[in-house]
């Protein structure tokens, strides 16, 4: 598997990101000037010290931002480092937690790199330091049962962790150096309760099932065509989904709309010839994780059987094919990135053969 994103890439979104960093870093940090203010007043020793501590606090800014801004960019993937399906024609694929940590573990690590690489043009240069690359960024969540409850308020951070390399020095006016790990915590982010919370539907067949149901409803109500109960459907699914991330007190900060890239009612086979299958995934995780032992997530679909089970047959064939997205928005936080404070947006692929769900006589009206 190719990792990350090319380095080209990775050099543009610096260079674009890079501003951004510095304002947010530097906001919580007094300036050069004012620092030297202090400084002069100390000797050479407690200089250095007092540099390194600021370049540790600007370092560790970089990562939390670093991170922050690739849960928004893996998010809008899907949940991996391409455009993800969590359904493949007739089986629910969504990546597995492994996965998921590695790709958003490996893009942080490439913008971390890439935003410490432009010290070199920022204050802390003139302040004689120098960082080395890290040789891994590691990703801690708050764990399946806290981000299954019901509402975000049990997983909204995760924790992330430079480690492998990052030797800080200050040469002026003396050495001093720091090389152990750094962390921050990335806070008002709901990256991982949308993924445990999509991982289990998708296990349970939400999406297909929920569209049986709108299919079925559609039979209650005035004639309507083929693509017109399919719609119907869909934004019942839509529905479903926002349902699914409903806050205890009832309030719904999650928003569903949905991207019809295929349909077709009468050769559904035309927009479900998709190459939706991913490559089997078999990357090591550069830290050792503490939200998954086993790296994969344990679902119970015992009590899934039947019609409305783990796969919705179709009663007298196919009723349709789709490629579509559905675009999940949460409106309760917005999410430093380097492009700007946005809504984390988690973007489900999906190739679906719909089942018929025939209209019964007594449904008609």
């Amino acid at each position: 598997m190719k990792k990350g994103v090319a380095f080209s890439t990775i050099v543009v979104l610096a260079l674009v990101g890079i501003l951004l960093v510095s304002v947010w870093s530097y906001s919580q940090l007094a300036t050069g000037s004012r620092f030297a203010g202090i400084i002069t007043q100390r000797g050479p020793q407690d200089q250095a010290i007092n540099t390194l501590e600021i370049a540790k606090q600007f370092v560790t800014q970089n990562l939390k931002f670093s991170a922050s801004s690739s849960s928004v960019e893996i998010a809008a993937n899907g949940g991996t480092s391409q455009k993800t399906y969590w359904y493949c024609n007739d089986e629910a694929t969504p990546p597995e937690l492994n996965e998921v940590q590695f790709s958003l573990s490996n893009l942080s690590l490439n913008l971390m790199n890439a935003y410490t690489s432009t010290l070199s043009e920022s204050q802390l240069k003139d302040l004689g330091v120098t960082v080395s690359p890290y040789g891994c960024i590691g990703v801690d969540d708050q764990g399946k049962d806290n981000c299954l409850k019901k509402g975000s308020s049990n997983c909204e951070s995760f924790t992330a962790t430079g480690t492998q390399g990052g030797l800080i020095e200050v040469s002026d006016p003396a050495y001093v150096s720091y090389g152990s790990d750094l962390a921050s915590d990335v806070s008002a982010n709901t990256f991982f309760n949308f993924y445990y919370k999509l991982y289990k539907d998708t296990k349970e067949t939400g999406l297909t099932r929920s569209i049986a149901a709108g299919l079925r409803e559609s039979c209650t109500g005035p004639t309507l065509s083929a693509q017109q109960r399919l719609q119907f459907a869909l934004q019942k699914a839509c529905d479903h989904y926002e349902a699914l991330f409903e806050e205890p007190d009832g309030k719904r900060y999650v928003k569903c709309a949905f991207e019809v890239l295929c349909m077709d009612t009468v050769n559904p086979t035309a927009c479900t010839n998709v190459n939706c299958k991913r490559p089997e995934f078999n990357q090591q995780l550069c830290w050792n994780s503490a939200s998954s032992e086993s790296k994969q997530i344990n679902i119970d679909l015992s009590a899934l059987d039947g019609l409305f089970g783990r796969t919705v047959k179709a009663q007298g064939g196919a009723f349709a094919g789709i490629e579509i997205i559905f675009h999940l928005t949460d409106t309760k936080f917005k999410v430093p990135s380097d492009r700007g404070l946005k809504e984390m947006v988690w973007n489900l692929y999906a190739v679906i053969d719909v089942a018929n769900q025939e209209c019964r006589p007594i449904d008609s009206s």
